[in-house]
């Protein structure tokens, strides 16, 4: 199947800013819809564009429009990750966005995150670490479902361990509450470099899939500089409101130096776990019990396979190797039923996301500026989008 990356579909003229969504909330028809417009939508971020404030579209019929969010300085990153969830349990979904490199009260690169609210009448939040450290990268990551919100800082110190990590989480209006691998119940040490947070999915339930892919497997105990460097690890919480915690540590199965399991993420409603490992190349996946079904292995002509994952309502899994290797559309239930979309220019699969029966490619380095492929289930070739200015649009995506 041929990708079209020649054409972009180049927007006429700058569109309208949406400050919040539709004015009515009752105007959103699905939990995927945040203008209104009837249909579901996808919101796609360019961390990198307006002198580094960062930028924000939502995309709807193939068109891209640009999300105001007020407030910014040059530098923070906004978009550098996004989610689209109910958060504040309207009919109309909201938009939650990762500024990672905002400064907060005097801190650099403390981060942020804002939640843009469908439906108009409510002002966009911000939220911050509620001790926010200098260079933790509060938004990095992202999982959001209904009221529940969960923000990866992977760069927070823990401690005196620099890199260790956290997330945060909160459902509804709730102050966010801290969680690292010291957290009482939580499996694993919180160590130097680990980086807990780079990743997040939320499973069944309250779950919590915490990506670790910068850990050293280096046995029991809190251990530093020795081990397996960077073979990574995925931490699944089973309840992240619960009192204590408690969960499931998985190390790198393969047991290699740089594979850095963990880096990506995804549950498949329903089905299970995957969790990529871009280092080796390679994509697990878990039945409910966290028990491995398949393993799927990048093959020759890309690099990175599992860098992204993306999956869909229908049980499918997309999976992205940005570095030559493209997407590759795997279903859970039938391991026969397989749909490959070749790379190509712009890091073709960096990012990618579901949504409805479409699947959303992120092309950040694609000329000019960026641009997202969007790929009909039974359609031949994907659809450019671009808007008509930006640096690195696509960098991330949600649906």
């Amino acid at each position: 199947m041929a990708v079209v990356l020649a054409v972009a579909l180049v927007l006429a003229g700058p569109a309208a800013p949406l400050l919040a969504g539709p004015a009515v909330a009752g105007a959103c028809a699905s939990a995927a819809d945040f203008d209104g417009d009837g249909v579901d939508d996808v919101v796609a971020g360019d961390p990198f564009a307006d002198g580094g404030r960062g930028a924000v579209y939502v995309i709807s019929r193939d068109r891209a429009a640009p999300v105001a969010v007020p407030g910014l300085a040059r530098g923070d990153g906004l978009g550098w990750s996004v989610r689209l969830a109910r958060v504040d349990g309207d009919a109309c979904s909201d938009l939650v966005i990762g500024a990672p490199y905002a400064d907060v009260d005097g801190r650099a690169d403390a981060g942020a995150v804002y939640v843009v609210h469908g439906g108009g009448g409510r002002p966009p939040e911000r939220l911050t670490a509620p001790e926010p450290q200098q260079g933790a990268h509060f938004g990095w990551s992202l999982a959001a479902r209904g009221g529940l919100v969960a923000v990866g800082a992977p760069y927070e110190d823990d401690g005196g361990r620099p890199d260790a990590g956290a997330a945060y989480v909160r459902r509804g209006t709730n102050r966010l509450t801290r969680i690292g691998q010291d957290s009482p119940g939580v499996p694993g040490n919180s160590e130097p470099g680990d980086q807990f947070g780079w990743s997040l999915a939320f499973g069944p339930g309250n779950g919590l899939v915490v990506g670790v892919p910068y850990e050293n497997d280096d046995g029991a105990g809190r251990q530093a500089g020795s081990g397996v460097s960077d073979s990574g690890a995925a931490v699944f919480l089973d309840d992240v409101l619960a009192s204590p915690l408690s969960g499931t540590k998985l190390d790198s199965p393969a047991d290699a130096r740089g594979d850095r399991y963990g880096y990506a993420v995804a549950y498949v409603e329903g089905r299970g776990y995957a969790v990529g490992a871009p280092g080796s190349g390679y994509v697990q996946l878990l039945d409910q019990g966290r028990r491995q079904v398949r393993r799927l292995s990048q093959e020759e002509g890309g690099r990175a396979f599992g860098f992204s994952l993306a999956a869909s309502a229908d049980g499918r899994l997309a999976i992205g190797a940005p570095y030559g290797g493209g997407v590759r559309v795997v279903s859970w239930a039938d391991p026969g039923e397989e749909r490959r979309l070749p790379g190509g220019d712009g890091l073709f699969g960096w990012s990618v996301a579901f949504s409805g029966n479409k699947l959303y490619v992120g092309q950040p380095d694609a000329r000019p500026y960026g641009r997202v492929a969007v790929a009909a289930r039974n359609a031949q070739d994907p659809v450019p989008v671009q808007p008509p200015a930006g640096v690195d649009f696509g960098a991330a995506v949600a649906g």
